[in-house]
């Protein structure tokens, strides 16, 4: 039976949201660490996707707009930074259920990490990324910037131009951990620019409509349904190339999408997977708007919080396997790119880490008080000797 199925964008690499803004400035996703999810409140059904999936449905509750976020490049960064986690903050990073390092696939993402430490800053031996660059945190804050932004600029392409600005450096930033991915991949079946329908109809989340170009292929694909959800698996042309096939996987919900992905919890999104797995190919018509996604620089530091990370951004974190000074994280930025025509994917994000320095506080100490509000006695002399005051008196009607 001939199946018309218009595609929308609900998972991509599933992330962080807004407008067109290319600026370094970052937003905060939410003003308060949102509340549990029913995937974060779900226990995991597999190590390979459930953080992915618990992190996209906080912040689809916690953002409007478009989401475009990075799980592969957060745990890059999760990863590094874990290596000189210790005592209870490696015990929450461990905890984690991130997906599984190494797992061989076909596609071809070009992937860099580096720390970027402060001039004077001693690392540990025995700390693995590709690159450790000193940069002046404390003695020149736009330099440092700079320097860090020309780094996720060559290992983007050009597509994450920057990431972080003068403003996210402190006196007391220490280090940065910083990961980067780029992919570009074309379609296996490629969708004929001649068959795009410019002005063609979608349907926003309040009701009204806007036009958009819809790209058109009618073709053997992977197509899935279950009860709330028609999805289809887009698979990239990589041929010759060993590891698992890398897919484009376009869920449709029933209802609305935003709460759907609010709701979905790893087992679900398992289950979607799984049927699409199992599925034969079947003649398709697949109908997918052109679209390109990029929506700024988010902080994901309140989404990581409400996913169990709860004391690594205080003072009580314990990263000593880096340094001997006492370091906690400030912040987690990151920034991603996402473009589908025709031709197919091309992708960019990049996650850091900042990591200031604690400093010791001690409790304030609560001041003395003495009120003058009645009849008292003053004295005018010195303390140290025994010559007689020079002028004695009380003072009982000011």
């Amino acid at each position: 039976m001939k199946t018309k199925l218009t595609i929308l964008l609900s998972l991509l690499g599933l992330a962080a949201c807004g407008g067109s803004s290319a600026e370094s400035e970052v937003q905060q996703l939410s003003c308060t660490t949102p509340a549990p999810t029913p995937a974060v409140k779900a226990a995991p059904c597999c190590a390979t996707d459930s953080f992915a999936v618990q992190m996209f449905s906080v912040l689809a509750t916690a953002q409007q707009g478009n989401i475009v976020f990075s799980p592969a490049s957060l745990e890059g960064v999760l990863h590094l930074l874990k290596q000189g986690a210790r005592g209870n903050t490696s015990k929450e990073l461990t905890a984690l259920p991130m997906g599984k390092q190494g797992v061989k696939s076909a596609l071809n993402p070009v992937e860099a990490n580096a720390l970027f430490i402060a001039e004077g800053f001693m690392l540990k031996p025995g700390i693995r990324t590709d690159e450790v660059i000193r940069v002046p945190f404390a003695r020149d804050a736009a330099a440092a910037a700079n320097e860090m932004n020309a780094w996720a600029n060559k290992h983007t392409c050009g597509l994450i131009p920057s990431v972080i600005s003068e403003k996210n450096i402190t006196p007391l930033t220490r280090m940065v951990a910083a990961n980067a991915i780029y992919l570009k991949e074309q379609w296996l079946r490629p969708f004929k620019k001649s068959s795009t329908r410019d002005n063609s109809d979608f349907t926003l989340p309040d009701g009204s409509k806007t036009k958009v170009s819809m790209m058109y292929n009618r073709s053997k694909y992977l197509y899935a349904a279950g009860e709330d959800w028609q999805a289809v698996a887009l698979f990239y042309k990589t041929e010759g190339r060993s590891g698992e096939p890398g897919c484009f996987i376009g869920i449709l919900p029933t209802g609305n999408a935003r709460e759907f992905a609010a709701s979905l919890t790893p087992q679900k999104y398992q289950d979607i997977r799984r049927a699409l797995l199992l599925a034969e190919m079947q003649d398709t018509i697949v109908q997918l708007p052109r679209f390109e996604l990029n929506p700024g620089t988010y902080s994901l530091k309140p989404a990581l919080q409400t996913c169990g990370l709860s004391t690594i951004f205080t003072p009580q974190a314990n990263f000593s396997g880096f340094s001997d000074e006492k370091l906690y994280l400030s912040d987690v930025i990151q920034r991603c790119y996402v473009k589908a025509d025709e031709e197919g994917t091309e992708a960019a994000a990049v996650t850091i880490g900042v990591m200031v320095k604690s400093c010791a506080t001690k409790d304030p100490i609560k001041p003395k008080k003495i009120t003058f509000d009645r009849p008292f006695i003053w004295i005018i002399g010195d303390l140290n000797t025994a010559a007689a005051p020079y002028f004695m008196g009380i003072t009982e009607k000011p």
